[in-house]
Order: C-alpha cells, then structure tokens, then sequence
C-alpha cells in the first residue's frame, strides 16, 4: 500500500514530508523528500491529549461531566463570568464550550498581543455565548484547557503524561511539546514527532486501545471518541477516520480494515482532502 501512496504523492507532486503505513504485517515509512526527522503535527496534537484524557476516565480519576473549571480552580486566582461554570469536560472534548469564535489560534496568533502571559485567563476572559452543548465551534482553546486539567490530577504536565503514558508504550521516538509562557503544554497543537509515531497512535485505536499486549485505554474510550466526534471525523463513504492538521498533516485509521495511515507535509486542504479519499479508497 505505501508505494502506492508514494506514486500518488509523486504524481500529483504534493508536498508531503513523511508517511506511515501500519498494518498486520509491521510499520512501513518512507521520507518522501528532504525534511526534518520531526514535524510539527499541529491539531493532530489534539488526539494525543484526548487519549489521556480517557487513561484518567478509565480510572476514574475524571469523569466526562465534571465541570472543567471545577478541576482548574488552583489555577484561577481571577474573576470569570459564571457562564463558564456549566462547561464540562465532554463539552470541550466535542468542541461545544458555546464559545462563538477561536479565542486563541496557537499557530497564527501574535501572543505578545494578548496583553498576558497566562494563557488561561485570556481563554477566559472571553465567556461562552451559547449554552453549553448548543453550539459546535473548533477552537484550541478548549484543549488548553484539557491540558491544565491533566497537569492538575496527575502532577505532571500534559505532555509528560502523554511521554510516559503513550509514546514510551507504543515506543515512539523523541518528540517535543509546545508550552505557554508559565511552562504548561499547550495541548492543542504543537507537538513535533514523525509520521510513523503518529501511525503508532492509529494502530492503538486499530486494536481497540491494546498495544504490544498491553490495554493502554479502554474499548469503551475508543467508542466515546468515535461517537462523540472527540476530534475523529469519518471519511465519507469509508470505515475510516480521521484527524488532520494544519497545512497538511493526517492521521486515518479503520478498525475494520485495521489499518493505520499517517503523513506530515505543508499542503492546502483541498489536495489533502483528495489524498485522504484516495488512500481511504484502497481498500474499500
């Protein structure tokens, strides 16, 4: 199948750096053009902190209706419209906090703007104009806050949860996490790592949370996030999901062709939507 990827890559001469293909058989990844061995992946970031969010679901030291700010009042040292009081954790999982713009764009926006250095008292200066669960708008600033509530229970950081929870187990290669300016991941966004670590976390939800034998989270978590949209869309017409990011970068998996696929580049959305549909094509 990778050659295969590879010749469309070619053909259309897309500007992909690396791509993974895990399927029963091993890993495969090739480097399709001269790149770094880590990319930023963008939003792809996204699926790894909502993974940890679901090892902490599993063991019930969170729960999906758990008002957020209930988990992040160590941090609030300022006053916050009451609005913000009824978001709960699934809210943001799905994207669904009622907040009617971005807020913060890690990415695109000038921080120096923001007139602060905490990150949190920006996100929530700007309150929700919609009821909680009433109005969908993707945002990173939801993942911020996920990412505070994951440093909060287990003492760490996101990303260093993740690094001991995730990417040891499924033996990912170094990786490197964004951070605001008062030290806590970012979680939206800003991870850098290659494609087939990216793959690796595809193939975790291939196989229903197992890896290497090992149950890293559970079936139930797999099925919530697919159901509840927690960031994996489906591609149309297929058995696959998805997740991209920003100029390019693609996760796909399908547990019933138990397949995973992943790539990092700098590519418009439109030729990247025509990849998806093709590698989702192979095997339907």
């Amino acid at each position: 199948m990778i050659k295969e990827i590879q010749n469309y890559i070619k053909q259309y001469q897309l500007n992909i750096y690396q791509l993974a293909v895990r399927e029963e058989s091993g890993m495969q990844s090739e480097r399709c053009q001269p790149c770094n061995d880590c990319n930023n992946i963008y939003s792809i970031t996204k699926v790894f902190l909502n993974t940890a969010v679901g090892m902490l679901v599993d063991e019930k030291r969170l729960q999906l209706d758990d008002t957020i700010l209930s988990i992040l009042q160590p941090y609030i040292d300022f006053s916050y419209d009451d609005v913000w009081n009824t978001v709960t954790v699934a809210h943001v999982l799905s994207h669904r906090m009622g907040v009617d713009e971005g807020v913060i764009d890690i990415d695109r926006d000038d921080i120096r703007t923001y007139g602060t250095k905490n990150h949190l008292k920006y996100i929530l200066d700007y309150p929700p104009k919609f009821s909680a669960g009433s109005y969908r708008k993707y945002t990173d600033c939801g993942h911020y806050l996920l990412s505070l509530a994951v440093e909060r229970i287990t003492g760490m950081t996101a990303d260093d949860f993740i690094r001991q929870n995730i990417l040891h187990p499924l033996h990912c290669q170094h990786t490197a996490w964004t951070r605001c300016p008062l030290n806590h991941t970012i979680g939206a966004t800003g991870a850098y790592m290659r494609a087939e670590d990216i793959a690796r976390l595809g193939w975790l939800y291939v196989n229903n949370g197992r890896y290497d034998n090992k149950q890293l989270v559970s079936e139930d978590w797999i099925n919530q996030m697919e159901k509840g949209k927690f960031d994996f869309y489906p591609v149309k017409g297929t058995s696959f999901l998805q997740k991209g990011g920003v100029n390019g970068q693609m996760l796909l998996y399908s547990r019933e062709k138990r397949l995973a696929v992943a790539w990092t580049g700098f590519e418009d959305d439109r030729k990247i939507k025509q990849l998806t549909n093709f590698v989702a094509g192979l095997t339907e």
